[in-house]
């Protein structure tokens, strides 16, 4: 008798623990953030920036460096929904500018109030006379091309596109220190597009004959 309750009382315990396994598996998964939360769809891309100029990290063409250099066609997708204007910056983190700083460098680019619309920008937008600026846009830093000097390593040269959610107040001569305080709560994604750029040594004159 004893036998025929102890095996009643493993086919029941067999059973629900069966049941509870088909139940968790139809509870949704994930954690509680937005686009992975739980019972919503996976996040998807973030905000990506990209150029034909040159591959993301790779070698910065001679047209775009230097103080002739021409700033780069430039395109993003995936911006979110909420993006009101974007701001775009070039810099080299290298160099400590000014000397002695903790967070100095060399700013070569930066254009505020860029639309929300604006999924480009030409070649050539970055000019201190451009004609081809998205409408409302201003240049704070019009674009200064590569200059790393051939004596020392490659520098790395960063561009990032930063998405917001309100627009930016800005004073008629606003720098880069006033846009970013500027910024300051209102960033929702960034996409960054790199380089690389050296000056080629001048060749050793030729020996005389």
């Amino acid at each position: 008798m004893r036998a025929r309750v102890s095996h009643v009382l493993t086919v029941v315990s067999i059973a629900t623990f069966a049941i509870s396994l088909g139940v968790a598996a139809q509870q949704p998964q994930g954690g509680g953030a937005p686009g992975g939360g739980r019972g919503g769809a996976p996040a998807g891309p973030g905000l990506t920036l990209t150029s034909t100029a040159w591959p993301d990290g790779g070698e910065i063409p001679a047209r775009h460096a230097g103080a002739m250099g021409v700033s780069p066609a430039l395109s993003w997708t995936n911006a979110p929904a909420a993006t009101v204007e974007f701001v775009l910056i070039m810099n080299d983190p290298e160099p400590v500018r000014p000397a002695l700083s903790v967070t100095g460098d060399i700013l070569h680019w930066m254009m505020a109030k860029i639309p929300a619309t604006t999924t480009s920008l030409p070649e050539g937008a970055g000019a201190a006379d451009s004609k081809t600026l998205p409408a409302g846009a201003r240049q704070i830093q019009p674009f200064r091309g590569p200059g790393a000097p051939a004596a020392g390593p490659r520098h790395h040269y960063t561009l990032t596109l930063y998405a917001l959610n309100a627009p930016l107040e800005l004073a008629a001569n606003a720098d880069r220190a006033a846009v970013m305080a500027a910024m300051e709560g209102k960033v929702l994604a960034r996409g960054i597009f790199n380089g690389r750029f050296m000056q080629t040594a001048a060749p050793a004159p030729a020996a005389a004959r």
